[in-house]
């Protein structure tokens, strides 16, 4: 198991909350929620170099979209902001699904040819 960004694993074998990476996930929120795009918040990261939870120099969008995705986070930011969050990345989203639970995109291109 891997411990997720902004907590310290402590003997017993629980996690507690690591208070200077627990600013990070903060400002994360914070900025996607006034607007930024996961890109945006990965740029911001990499200006401000914070180093990704993987230690590289450089976050990923995708290590942005499972952070603010993790349940585990609502212990940091709390369940409003965290539930906030989560709405706004519905909202943003192109991606519509069948009834089957699929991904579809909205648009279909149909080709001249087969008119």
């Amino acid at each position: 198991m891997r411990i997720p960004y902004g907590f310290t694993l402590v003997s017993g074998g629980m996690l507690e909350i690591n208070r200077s990476e627990a600013d990070i996930v903060r400002m994360i929120f914070d900025y996607y929620m006034a607007g930024a795009s996961l890109g945006k918040v990965v740029d911001m990261l990499q200006a401000k170099q914070v180093p990704s939870p993987t230690g590289k120099a450089k976050w990923t969008c995708a290590a942005v979209d499972h952070l603010l995705s993790n349940d585990k986070y609502i212990a940091i930011i709390g369940l409003e902001k965290f539930l906030d969050a989560q709405f706004e990345k519905s909202a943003r989203c192109n991606v519509n699904y069948d009834k089957e639970g699929a991904p579809r995109k909205e648009t279909r291109y149909v080709s001249s040819v087969m008119v």
